[in-house]
């Protein structure tokens, strides 16, 4: 599977790459966060991502290494899509991500009532940045271990 094309040998320009176009943290989010693991399941992001650009961006990641695409053990129609430990070193990003956006976008975050599933409330009320990484890389390594032991 093709992978990302690399513009050039800056490490920033390669995350940018990599990782930087409008779905595929929103993607890794709704898998890691939200253990979301088929097609289907994704589609569903309530940031509306196109039928075309999700497989687009899937194939894209699997060929990056950040996902990896197995046959459903009971449909041979359904694949399950599950990160892999590259794809998961991505919370690292993903939570200053939503520390940047905690500290100058809180308002426009703010949902009444409070939404304790939101990351941002999650991450917010974690003891420190360094357990809510950790509890996620465990909660979902967990999860990705009963998944793919079916």
């Amino acid at each position: 599977m093709p992978g990302t094309t690399l513009r050039s040998h800056c490490p920033i320009t390669t995350g940018i790459d990599v990782i930087g176009d409008k779905w595929t943290l929103l993607i890794i989010r709704h898998m890691l966060f939200r253990h979301k693991h088929t097609y289907g399941d994704l589609l569903e992001m309530k940031e509306r991502i196109a039928s075309k650009v999700l497989a687009e961006r899937l194939r894209t990641l699997a060929g990056d290494g950040l996902i990896e695409k197995r046959n459903h053990p009971t449909n041979k129609k359904v694949f399950l899509y599950t990160l892999t430990d590259k794809g998961i070193s991505t919370i690292e990003i993903m939570a200053k991500i939503i520390q940047f956006s905690v500290t100058h976008y809180r308002n426009q975050m703010n949902t009444k009532p409070v939404d304790k599933n939101k990351l941002s409330y999650i991450y917010t009320h974690s003891k420190s940045e360094e357990v809510f990484i950790k509890d996620a890389k465990k909660e979902y390594i967990k999860f990705r271990k009963k998944l793919l032991n079916f």
